[in-house]
């Protein structure tokens, strides 16, 4: 595993974590940083879910509970949907840019009146 991924998992953990203890906006806050962050050194969308399923896997262990255990996992979707939002925003992006370079233009020029035509 590279080590942007390995510090990416690891910073990924201790963020979910803290959220899952209680730290609640602070915390979406930092997801939403990793996010930025596993974007900006080319991490991909699955190797983010992997480290949400390995942070998450560690934390259902110790969960004591079933109840519990579907409260973390009910926060850790919010956390994780804050991690992805950045890719959400980079992907509509890039969609929104190649369909405004496919469309045809609304109102096409016509033809007016006194210049010149070459047919």
């Amino acid at each position: 595993m590279s080590g942007a991924r390995v510090l990416f998992s690891r910073r990924y953990r201790a963020a979910l974590l803290d959220y899952l203890l209680g730290s609640g906006e602070t915390a979406l806050v930092r997801a939403y940083d990793l996010g930025r962050r596993a974007l900006d050194d080319g991490l991909g969308l699955l190797q983010v879910l992997r480290a949400h399923q390995g942070a998450l896997d560690a934390v259902l262990e110790s969960t004591p509970t079933v109840e519990e255990s579907l409260n973390r996992l009910k926060a850790a979707e919010i956390f994780l949907m804050e991690t992805l939002s950045p890719f959400e925003m980079t992907y509509r992006g890039y969609v929104s840019l190649l369909q405004g370079r496919h469309e045809e233009p609304r109102n096409p020029p016509r033809h007016r009146p006194g210049a010149r035509r070459h047919d």
